[in-house]
């Protein structure tokens, strides 16, 4: 057995996890196994037909971020052109998706899938850094898409709001609403092509089952004649190990996901941002507290749309973002906070899953996976919903199919590790789209600067900008939104603590070497303790 910990977003892909540790793998073990779990039970949130990012700290003490986030197809279709050439009405349409009592237009069809890496990501972290059999590590998923998954609330309820994408499709019907209706909390999700799936990879190893099952499949669905990926693309994809963005802040350094991805360099700018801010002397919930954050977030929007957007994959100008000469640009209003005392944003939830694990050995995992709102559809037989990448707003904030063939998309995904004295001290990550970058901001202030632990870090009521109004959580005290109000700040109260504000899953090292963690409770999180 190896101690440990594990928090992730639902009670099954937390307890695959937690297995495996029990069986003596260590927390990459752990976190693979974990992830596949989740595409069973987290089937809304993530897929094998999406992508993703894993910040790995090991135990002889390097640090690096695995991306295996989606790029753009095309390749060899359409030189020089891009994507944009091959995306018609009829692979790339709206569906309406009520996130909120207004309909949303979200993007989906074979022409919004982009090329995925979730099967190429956990391969090369398998190969990497895991001590056992890939047999055992799917063990646990396997069981669980072979015997069914009996729906919990949230679950129903990601089910219900993403109905009209995941019933586009006959095989979505099949799963999602076998007997007509869309099925409900208490009932038993079945995906019996995907419990297949999971086998044959067993038993053929990531090589042989991406060759002979996966990318045929891919390209049947979503290659030529129907979508934009083409056998160029999968042969030419690559997980990428990169350096991770570090930063220190008020004493931690902190590892987070670099460029081209954009959600590491906004959190690190929100952070800069308030580096000098006697935030704890303000009091954590405060109405100079919560301004503060409110300032630190409009202004780190600002800085994203002027100097970072559309510069992300270039290096020189994506590390000139978070130099103090930029970042001094958009601290005048906290500076006026502190002696006193954009463009709108996608208002969907993010479909998005992530897994926090740490062991007794000095590992560390932070995983954030993605498949998008999904593309609709999934490939012949095998139970595996593709990416809508293409058509995610967050993805594309300069407007869809604008990029080159064969580019690595910029993700809002920040997995990230804090370590303190050389060892890892938080590891954490969240869902929620645009709200990622700004959890966690809130959750790294309430542990670093108010000294929380790690349940109240996380459910403490959060904020969020969203390019128009400051939305603020269930908790939030009355006479804090009234000054707020009064400061002339335009606050959207919501009467509840809801799943828009993402869902964070923490695991800490405690001084004695012992876990503690939170799973967040907005989206079904889970935290396991093992020995």
């Amino acid at each position: 057995m190896t101690k440990g910990a594990i928090s992730a977003g639902h009670e099954l892909t937390a307890r695959a996890g937690a297995e495996i540790l029990k069986a003596g793998g260590n927390a990459f073990d752990a976190a693979v196994a974990a992830a596949f779990a989740s595409v069973v039970c987290e089937s809304t949130l993530t897929s094998l037909g999406g992508g993703g990012f894993m910040m790995a700290h090991s135990s002889d003490g390097e640090t690096l971020l695995y991306d295996f986030f989606t790029d753009t197809p095309g390749r060899g279709s359409a030189p020089g052109r891009g994507s944009k050439a091959v995306a018609t009405k009829e692979n790339f349409f709206p569906v309406g998706i009520h996130f909120t009592a207004v309909a949303q237009d979200f993007y989906i069809g074979e022409g919004s899938a982009a090329v995925p890496g979730m099967l190429a990501g956990l391969a090369k972290v398998f190969k990497d850094h895991c001590t056992l059999p890939l047999k055992e590590l799917l063990a646990p998923s396997i069981e669980y898409a072979s015997n069914g998954v009996v729906l919990n609330a949230d679950h129903a309820h990601f089910i219900e709001v993403l109905s009209p994408m995941l019933l586009y499709s006959e095989e979505g019907r099949g799963i999602y609403a076998p007997d007509g209706k869309t099925l409900l909390k208490g009932e038993v999700l079945e995906n019996n092509h995907l419990a297949t799936t999971l086998e044959v990879l067993s038993k053929k190893g990531f090589d042989d089952f991406f060759r002979e099952d996966f990318a045929p499949a891919l390209l049947e669905r979503f290659g030529p004649g129907h979508g934009l990926i083409t056998e160029q693309d999968l042969e030419e994809y690559k997980v990428v190990r990169r350096r991770p963005l570090h930063f220190n802040f008020r004493g931690s350094d902190i590892y987070t996901n670099p460029p081209p991805s954009s959600g590491g360099s906004l959190v690190a700018f929100a952070l800069k941002l308030i580096e000098g801010c006697d935030l704890r002397a303000m009091g954590a919930g405060s109405a100079d507290c919560m301004e503060l954050l409110y300032e630190a977030m409009r202004g780190t929007d600002q800085a994203r749309t002027g100097h970072f957007d559309g510069s992300a994959h270039n290096a020189k100008e994506a590390e000139a973002f978070l130099t103090e000469e930029t970042v001094g640009l958009f601290r005048g209003d906290i500076e006026k906070i502190i002696a006193a005392a954009g463009p709108t944003l996608s208002d969907g939830p993010g479909s998005t899953t992530h897994i926090s694990v740490m062991d007794e050995l000095g590992n560390a995992a932070s995983i954030t996976t993605s498949s998008g709102i999904g593309s609709g559809f999934f490939l012949p037989d095998m139970g595996v919903l593709v990416n809508s990448m293409l058509g995610e707003e967050d993805v594309n904030p300069r407007g869809f199919h604008r990029l080159v063939s064969g580019l690595r998309l910029s993700s809002m995904m920040a997995p990230t590790i804090v370590m303190k004295d050389g060892l890892p001290s938080v590891v954490l990550g969240t869902g929620g789209s645009n709200r990622i970058r700004n959890t966690l901001v809130q959750i790294i202030i309430n542990i670093i600067v108010h000294e929380m632990d790690a349940y109240t870090a996380v459910s403490s009521p959060r904020l969020h900008f969203d390019g128009i109004a400051l939305q603020a959580e269930l908790g939030v005290a009355r006479g804090v939104l009234k000054e707020l109000k009064r400061r002339g700040v335009n606050v959207n109260a919501w009467d509840k603590k809801h799943m828009y504000f993402g869902g964070a899953h923490i695991v800490v090292r405690d001084e004695d070497g012992g876990f503690t963690g939170a799973g967040d409770e907005r989206r079904g999180g889970v935290f396991l303790r093992v020995g």
